[in-house]
């Protein structure tokens, strides 16, 4: 069974993944084209049972849906990393409401514009906001569903993982961005991967030499790669083997990480204490 906190590490997870933000654009902007489509000749909004798609009214609603995807992209890569440099589930709330406002705003303003201004007061511009959060919620409980759902099969997978191999033979291989270098380690012996500029330092012990190698990657994408139960994110730079850790001092304000086989500790950071000290089988962080 998953952990108790995998209801927020899929969150944690999947919103900082680029394909996942960009299926999260795209589904939206999708979802809302579609909508257009499909309804709108039934009489959804002029109430008219003979209205037929004509070529104008289907590039409209492509127009919309690409526009929507657009901004939600643009949301999504540029704005989300200015404002949330880490997000759990009442900041994903937060961020959903304020994505609502902002797609809702974008499609009043094109509506309009495409209307030649002719709805353009504050009481419509409230309606816009009413109905089409209310339309977004659809694809937006989906997308959360959906990457539930992938959370939970992976953590299956995982867990088969565990239960078929043998841990003191099970390598992990590291690779680089172009496929051409890659770095096996023992997952018994692996110390911790720690992020440098645009490479990835992995760190593992040798009985009592330390040593370390260099992979030109971002510590995401080995993340995203790995997805080894007992390597946990602790900090934006450092990933950790669990396996390794053997005490943890600090409090939540300055937790560090006392691993066997280490010279130095590993610094935790606030967004990761509370998941990483529940993997750890720890009651609640220090104060």
């Amino acid at each position: 069974m998953p952990s108790s906190s995998s209801s927020q590490d899929f969150i944690t997870h999947y919103f900082g993944l680029p394909r996942y933000q960009w299926l999260f654009a795209l589904s939206i902007g999708s979802f809302l084209a579609l909508f257009l489509l499909a309804f709108q000749p039934f009489g959804v909004n002029n109430f008219d049972p003979t209205f037929s798609i004509h070529l104008e009214f289907a590039l409209a609603a492509l127009a919309f849906g690409a526009l929507v995807t657009a901004t939600v992209a643009v949301n999504e890569f540029l704005f989300r990393p200015l404002v949330l440099h880490s997000i759990n589930r009442r900041k994903l709330i937060a961020w959903l409401a304020w994505t609502f406002l902002l797609i809702s705003t974008v499609v009043f303003l094109f509506y309009n514009f495409l209307g030649n201004w002719h709805d353009f007061h504050w009481r419509s511009y409230l309606g816009f906001i009413r109905d089409v959060s209310m339309l977004l919620s659809l694809p937006v409980a989906g997308f959360l569903f959906f990457i539930r759902f992938e959370w939970l099969k992976s953590e299956y997978v995982q867990l088969q993982a565990i239960h078929l191999a043998t841990p003191a033979t099970r390598l992990l291989h590291f690779s680089s961005d172009n496929g051409k270098d890659q770095v096996s380690v023992a997952l018994d012996d692996l110390l911790y991967l720690e992020s440098q500029d645009n490479y990835v330092a992995v760190t593992w012990a040798e009985g009592e030499t330390r040593r370390a190698s260099l992979v030109r990657s971002s510590l995401k994408r080995l993340e995203e790669s790995l997805r080894e139960p007992t390597l946990v994110r602790c900090h934006r730079s450092f990933i950790v083997n669990l396996g390794r850790v053997r005490g943890c001092q600090g409090n939540r304000h300055g937790l560090k990480l006392t691993l066997e086989g280490a010279d130095r500790p590993v610094p935790v950071s606030r967004a990761y204490t509370e998941t990483l000290l529940q993997k750890l089988g720890a009651e609640k962080a220090p104060e």
